[in-house]
Formats: structure tokens, sequence, C-alpha cells
């Protein structure tokens, strides 16, 4: 299975390490290290920066709550084996 090294969040420009703090505001959780996956779309913006605004989107208010969406991210998740 494809691996990628989860880079220290001092490796990540200042840009990025902003993304990361708006992401513990987003979360409303003080991460110790930002999720592992904003650490893998963080490295190329290019490719990430569409995809978080793409998860803004579809995390917003709307016919299921977030914990709701939460739920069915960490199935589909499971399900497709992720360790993220």
């Amino acid at each position: 299975m494809p691996t990628v090294r989860l880079r220290d969040p001092s490796e990540y420009p200042e840009p990025a390490r902003k993304l990361f703090q708006l992401s513990r505001e987003w979360f409303n959780h003080d991460f110790k290290q930002p999720p592992a996956m904003s650490r893998v779309m963080a490295w190329d913006p290019g490719f990430g920066a569409p995809h978080g605004r793409a998860m803004k989107r579809a995390m917003a208010p709307g016919e299921f709550s977030r914990g709701e969406k939460e739920m069915v991210a960490a199935v589909v998740s499971g399900v497709n084996a992720c360790h993220y």
C-alpha cells in the first residue's frame, strides 16, 4: 500500500502553518499535531486548497448534522482501510 511521510508541522511554510491553526478552530479541538490528512493535503496547495474548500462545503449546515457527516466520513475511511 502506498504511503507518504507525515512531515513535522515545522517543515511547512508559514501559510500552511496558518491553515493548521484554522483547522484547530474549524474542528474546535486543540490538536497536539495537525491532523494527518491536513498535513498531507497542505504539502501540495494546488491539490489541498480545492479539497479543503470542498470539505468546508460538504460539512456546512444542511440536511444532516455535522456529527452525522463525520460518522459517514469515519465509516468510509474504515471501509477504505484509511489510517488517517
